[in-house]
Order: structure tokens, then C-alpha cells, then sequence
């Protein structure tokens, strides 16, 4: 056996690839146009007749590309244009339902028969109990120097609430006058920071002869 190592031989081989960029329709079509043109400038595009043939393939596959791309852009447009005109004629049919349903209330006067004699469906309303006393009443520091933060559950309110705040539950002397709250906070200022303050507060309720609800009991709070 022969101790000579026999050379290996190294040949160099080209493969021809694509780095342009096409990861959409119109960078793939910008590529074929700018390569196509560039490789007709090679010293061997007229002996090169199968290459030729291949870049004509090529861009006859990107025309029908581009063409196609051109047709999804028009159909979306024509899709926006058709999707935006919808958006009005909903708002136009959603008022002329409102139109139609409060023509018939005002024609039927409460009447469920007429209502129902229009084909229409009768809205009902559960009648509700006495409301209950808010809950979660908490009263803390405010924002401000001189000022509390009270808020509480709305539950089942709808009417709105009265909330009253004193320095001595004790005394009557010392409660303020009734204050009417739509929601379900309030915020008191102009109090002696530092002091405590306190506060209760009932739900509105048009269906008891008081009109309100029983209050909370008096939850008491440091001004900042």
C-alpha cells in the first residue's frame, strides 16, 4: 500500500441566487424587473438563448402578479367605499326604528293590545321593592388639604342619592343640610385638616312615601 496521500482536488462551482428583497407581491415584481434588465447587460445574454427564454417566463409571471395585485387594491377600495356607505345607512335604519317604535307608544298611549296589535313586542319593567341603604360607604382622605373622599355601592339606585356629613353624630346640631348626589362619591373640602368628619348617605326611592331609602349608618373619616 502506497503511504502517498492523493490531493483533493477543489473546484469551484457558482450558484446563482436571488438576495433582492421579496416579501411582498411588489418587491417580487421589482425584483424581476430590475434583475431581468441587468442581466440583459451580461457579455453572455445573446449566446445565453435558454436564459432568455426563462427571464421572458419570468416576467410574464410577474405581469400576471402585478396585475393581480392591482385587482385586489381596486376591489378594496371599492370594499372600503361599499363598507363606509353600509355605516350610514345602519345609523339611518337604527333612527328610523326609534322613529317607528315611538310613533306607535305615542299612538297606543300604554295600551299592550295595540302595541301587540302592531305586531311589536311589549317591554316590561320588574317591579323593584323599597331600595335598601347603600352599601360599602367608606370615607378617606382626599386629594386636597381640607378635603375627604365618600363614595359607596350604587346597587340597585337609580334615582340618585342625599348624603349628609356632621362632627358629632351625637348632635344633631352639628349635621349639615341634605345634599343631593347623582353619583356614587363625593368629594368634601373647605374641613379643618386633620379633623374627623362624618358621613352617611341614602338612595333616592320616589316609591316610598319618604322617598328615600333608610341611611347608612355614620362612617367616620380623617381630613387631609
Amino acid at each position: 500500500m502506497s503511504g502517498k496521500t492523493k490531493a483533493t482536488k477543489h473546484v469551484e462551482r457558482a450558484t446563482p441566487v436571488l438576495r433582492d428583497p421579496r416579501k411582498t407581491d411588489a418587491e417580487m415584481v421589482q425584483a424581476t424587473r430590475t434583475k431581468s434588465q441587468a442581466m440583459k447587460a451580461s457579455p453572455d445574454w445573446a449566446q445565453a438563448v435558454e436564459v432568455q427564454s426563462a427571464v421572458t417566463a419570468w416576467n410574464t409571471a410577474a405581469d400576471e402578479l402585478q396585475a393581480s395585485s392591482q385587482e385586489i387594491a381596486a376591489a378594496k377600495e371599492v370594499l372600503s367605499q361599499a363598507e363606509g356607505k353600509t355605516r350610514v345607512k345602519r345609523r339611518k335604519w337604527r333612527a328610523a326604528t326609534r322613529h317607528v317604535l315611538s310613533t306607535v307608544n305615542v299612538f297606543a298611549d300604554g295600551s299592550v293590545d295595540t302595541v301587540k296589535g302592531f305586531s311589536l313586542d311589549v317591554q316590561s319593567r320588574a317591579v323593584t321593592g323599597a331600595q335598601l341603604a347603600p352599601e360599602g360607604l367608606t370615607v378617606s382622605p382626599g386629594k386636597a388639604t381640607g378635603s375627604v373622599l365618600v363614595h359607596w355601592k350604587r346597587g340597585a339606585a337609580g334615582h340618585g342619592f342625599i348624603a349628609q356629613h356632621a362632627t358629632d353624630p351625637a348632635s344633631q346640631a352639628t349635621y349639615s343640610g341634605v345634599i343631593p348626589v347623582t353619583s356614587a362619591r363625593k368629594t368634601l373640602g373647605g374641613l379643618p385638616s386633620g379633623s374627623t368628619v362624618y358621613f352617611r348617605v341614602a338612595a333616592v326611592d320616589p316609591t316610598v312615601e319618604s322617598g328615600q331609602s333608610p341611611w347608612t349608618t355614620w362612617v367616620a373619616g380623617t381630613v387631609r
